[in-house]
């Protein structure tokens, strides 16, 4: 049975969901490993499709950092289980994938490093971690669920420590407004990770004088994607229609350092 941080966990939603949504490594990946997945799929539902929308936002962030940038490097903090190298190589970039030690071991474990990927152990909550990235830039930093589990102090200190250590780069990063993380939702409920920052105005990050302009930003629900099922086109549209802004002030905001 996988033994894993709290916080580290919930790599395991987020893999469910892409699993459930067409990505085929994903899915590879669910079938491999030794943990109950039954209670993502009693509770998937828009928590699931929510996860999906967020992955297809960084991927087209992703996407256009590498036009710009071909040989360029993308670093994910708190990578997880991402697949997303292996949905958007382009054959030159690097790809560095950061995490605590329990997770970087079980990647290596199911994802072994290969030629222009590497994972790297060391936590963002670690002044010194920017030292562990030794390849060259322009760097695309990729936060994808992850920020929402440290305390604002702390989301200040990882943004600052990027901006300062890779100056030109660019970093995207999720928020959940203050209803969202007071009321967690689906699977979660049922996880020992709590999301612990609010964010109710991605334009906040500016404010702090960490470094970092924002580029741009959007809500995980609008425009809901012509490309999804009819049904959950349908759910999104009544989502949008009848709950109220804050219960689904939920954003992916990409920043330039």
């Amino acid at each position: 049975m996988v033994k894993l941080g709290a916080v580290q966990e919930t790599m395991l939603l987020t893999l469910h969901a892409r699993a459930t949504n067409g990505d085929e490594t994903a899915r590879r990946l669910v079938g491999s490993i030794d943990y109950d997945f039954s209670v993502f799929e009693r509770e998937q539902g828009l928590t699931a499709l929510f996860h999906v929308l967020r992955s297809e936002s960084y991927d087209e962030w992703t996407r256009q950092f590498l036009a710009e940038c071909p040989h360029g490097t993308v670093v994910e903090l708190g990578a997880g289980l991402t697949t997303r190298a292996d949905r958007l190589d382009n054959g030159t970039a690097t790809w560095v994938f950061l995490d605590l030690p329990d997770a970087a071991e079980f990647r290596r474990t199911l994802l072994p490093d290969a030629d222009r990927r590497h994972t790297v152990t060391a936590s963002v909550l670690d002044p010194a971690w920017p030292g562990a990235i030794t390849v060259p830039g322009p760097y695309l930093f990729l936060a994808e669920g992850l920020l929402v589990y440290f305390q604002p102090p702390e989301v200040r200190t990882v943004l600052s420590t990027i901006a300062t250590s890779f100056p030109g780069s660019r970093i995207a990063l999720d928020t959940y407004g203050a209803w969202i993380v007071a009321r967690p939702r689906g699977p979660l409920r049922r996880m020992e990770a709590a999301m612990v920052w609010p964010c109710d105005d991605p334009r906040e990050v500016e404010r702090w004088d960490a470094g970092l302009t924002l580029r741009e930003s959007r809500q995980l629900t609008r425009p809901v994607p012509r490309t999804l099922p009819r049904r959950r086109r349908l759910a999104l549209h009544a989502v949008n229609a009848l709950a109220p802004p804050r219960m689904i002030n939920l954003r992916v905001s990409l920043y330039s350092c």
